[in-house]
């Protein structure tokens, strides 16, 4: 016996003008094939909230942001965090820099890159490099968002942020 696949609107019609008539097996394997669309739908479905998911960026970095002293408080300089477009990576350069409160112009700092190839993983941007320029020195850097809007910059000579300091900076 051959089986059709109808559509339960075109299934209603035929069966009130008792062109095909329906047995058993047929209604059942119509039920079979449309439970199987709902889950082709479902699987599509969850796919594109995983996918969307997995390209969520670090957006809460981007921007200006203020670098304190640890010691005296007093703004060190603003820095500009921005996202290559090729790469996805994250950057932070030097717009400004604050000496004993007032901005130093041509400092010879401005635009100078201090942040460098960040990526966002679990929410932390890390596996890249963090330049301080006045000890002209390069550390492993992790960079945590922290609730009250501010975030955590850890600079450290290992991979792992043992050996190392953390600086907070503010919006």
């Amino acid at each position: 016996m051959n089986y059709i696949v109808l559509d339960a609107a075109v299934l209603n019609y035929y069966r009130l003008k008792k062109i095909i008539p329906l047995h058993r097996k047929t209604v059942i394997w119509i039920v079979v094939y449309k439970m199987a669309i709902m889950k082709k739908i479902g699987v599509l479905v969850i796919f594109l909230v995983l996918a969307v998911g997995c390209f969520a960026q670090a957006d809460w970095v981007l921007g200006e942001w203020r670098t304190v002293d640890d010691k005296t408080g007093e703004t060190k300089g603003i820095v500009e965090f921005y996202q290559d477009e090729d790469t996805g990576l994250y950057y932070g350069r030097i717009l400004r820099v604050f000496y004993n409160g007032e901005e130093l112009e041509d400092s010879g700092f401005e635009n100078m890159i201090v942040i460098k190839d960040m990526k966002e993983e679990d929410g932390i941007l890390q596996g890249g490099i963090i330049y301080e320029p006045e000890g002209k020195k390069n550390y492993y850097g992790k960079i945590y968002h922290n609730e009250d809007n501010t975030i955590t910059l850890r600079g450290s000579l290992d991979r792992r942020g043992w050996l190392g300091r953390s600086q907070t900076w503010v919006r």
